[in-house]
């Protein structure tokens, strides 16, 4: 897919989207059908954002940030919780233009940072956050129930 960036626009997410963030998804390594991406929308809290990157009608990327407000610090921070850009969309800016919409959203809410975590395994994802100014702090600790 050929784009230029006057051909896409980064934009939030509706209802109608499901279908095509369920595809994103997919393509992360996280099947969900539309269904359950609906379901799942419909339920957002309001600290939570999805933005969408457009070229035409297609979406083309996704990405999920969500508002800490955490007892122990302040400011607020904001958690990535997906980035995705389609297979077909990738080098072009698509990405970068999420994180910038993303980054500019955290700051006009009064968070003091972005953060985001990455599969060891995404080595291409981990050049492009640390392109885009993203440090990487290693050591997280998941218990799984």
């Amino acid at each position: 897919m050929k784009m230029d960036s006057e051909e896409w626009q980064i934009r939030p997410a509706a209802q109608a989207d499901a279908d095509a963030m369920a595809q994103l998804f997919g393509q992360l390594g996280y099947p969900a059908s539309t269904a359950e991406v609906g379901e799942r929308g419909g339920r957002l809290d309001p600290a939570t954002e999805v933005l969408l990157a457009c070229h035409g009608t297609d979406v083309v990327g996704v990405l999920v940030w969500h508002r800490l407000r955490p007892l122990h610090v302040a400011p607020d921070w904001g958690l990535i919780s997906a980035l995705v850009v389609d297979e077909g969309a990738r080098g072009v800016g698509v990405g970068a233009a999420l994180l910038a919409a993303a980054e500019a959203s955290a700051l006009a809410q009064g968070c003091s940072q972005l953060e985001l975590s990455s599969s060891l395994k995404r080595e291409e994802a981990h050049r492009f956050y640390l392109a885009q100014g993203y440090l990487e702090r290693p050591k997280r600790f998941v218990k799984l129930f």
